[in-house]
């Protein structure tokens, strides 16, 4: 049987990493001695449990010394090409080089990421140049991509790969629409896991709460003095002064540079004088599926995040989700949500948006509801057709 090798698993400092690498571990039904994944911090996802399920392998780190060799080749590299993707060949060379380098002819490298196709020329390019140079199966594992992201580079690298897997829809719409084949489409890998129960913040005793994940992508910094994070504001202003529910602060990602927890902290110095309908989970302390478990018992969850959100889904936990690439409007369509549950709060900024969905979702949260509890069944059961397509033998 072939190893999988996961070279973007990163770590679970994002727990939507967490959730793809237990995820698609489950999908797999392998052992953890099949399962490679390349981890910037080891003690973290052991501890997370996610190696319980995949072989982490340590990322090369970078002393001084090299930072300063790197950078000076790549302002070279720059000036000489003016070509950002060439600037930055050299880091991937050197960071991911030894990881792929374990890979033989039978194995398999799954690309994971969920939306890195979304960004600029990266290492994707390098990494799939890399395995088809060497014989090795590529894959593009539950991803998300649409026109608007497409460059040249990424154009031909998505040629190469012998397996694109697109967890919605439009995604698979886009892939197919440039002609290529061997596309499938199941949702996102980490539908598939099951909550694990932990205890439930005070908050929970109170009455209904709302969950809500923010990040610095969707609020557009790490403040609120910004255009969506005033709105923001004017809907939580709103909950305070028409309902008397609570607000749970969900941290998905500890990354720096990515923290939700600041912009849940300024959120909570922003209400301070309303502390008692304010609490912060501590889910740095808390795994991806007990994340889960607690998302469950909300009333409903607004989320920037999208494995936050994934975890609202498949709990039958309605849920607004904070669109800022063609995922997040994919994802609701293909479980029937109303176009009314994705907020854009990025490119198109509507006057009380947040405010507006909400009150949609409150008036049909027993709709939504059912819808989601009548779909997820069957809907969590397909990602392990991948398995099936991956090993057709």
């Amino acid at each position: 049987m072939n190893n999988i090798y996961f070279p973007l698993h990163i770590d679970g400092g994002n727990r939507g990493c967490e959730g793809i690498a237990k995820g698609s571990a489950q999908i797999l039904s392998l052992p953890q001695g099949q399962l490679f994944g390349l981890c910037t911090d080891i003690p973290l996802d052991k501890r997370l449990g996610v190696g319980n399920h995949v072989t982490l392998l340590e990322k090369p780190q970078t002393g001084s010394y090299f930072r300063f060799a790197n950078r000076l080749y790549n302002i070279a590299t720059y000036w000489r090409t003016k070509d950002n993707y060439q600037y930055t060949i050299y880091r991937y060379r050197y960071t991911f080089r030894p990881f792929l380098s374990r890979m033989k002819r039978d194995d398999i490298m799954l690309i994971t990421g969920g939306d890195m196709m979304c960004y600029e020329d990266n290492e994707i390019i390098y990494m799939t140049d890399y395995a088809k140079r060497h014989k090795v199966k590529a894959v593009l594992w539950g991803c998300s991509m649409g026109r608007r992201n497409l460059t040249p580079r990424k154009q031909k690298t998505l040629g190469k790969f012998d397996m694109i897997y697109a967890r919605e829809s439009l995604s698979y719409e886009f892939f197919k629409s440039m002609g290529l084949e061997n596309v499938v489409c199941l949702p996102d890998p980490a539908f598939v896991l099951e909550p694990e129960e932990v205890e439930l913040p005070e908050c929970f005793s109170k009455g209904d709460v709302i969950g809500l994940n923010l990040s610095n992508y969707t609020v557009g910094a790490d403040t609120l003095d910004t255009a969506f994070g005033k709105e923001v504001i004017k809907f939580l202003d709103h909950i305070l002064a028409n309902t008397d529910k609570h607000i749970l602060l969900v941290p998905h990602v500890f990354w720096w540079g990515q923290d939700d927890r600041i912009i849940s902290r300024l959120i909570v110095e922003h209400y301070a004088n309303h502390a008692e309908r304010f609490t912060l989970l501590d889910s740095e302390n808390l795994n991806y599926l007990q994340i889960r478990h607690v998302i469950s018992h909300c009333h409903c969850f607004i989320g920037a995040r999208t494995h936050a959100v994934i975890s609202a889904y498949a709990t039958c936990t309605p849920a607004i989700a904070l669109g800022y690439s063609i995922k997040s409007k994919g994802i609701a369509k293909d479980l029937q949500l109303s176009e009314e549950l994705v907020v854009d709060c990025v490119k198109d900024i509507k006057p009380d948006c947040l405010i507006k969905s909400y009150q949609y979702l409150t008036e049909n949260h027993d709709t939504i509801r059912q819808t989601l509890c009548s779909l997820i069944p069957d809907y969590r059961k397909k990602p392990f057709e991948a398995r099936d397509i991956l090993f057709p033998n």
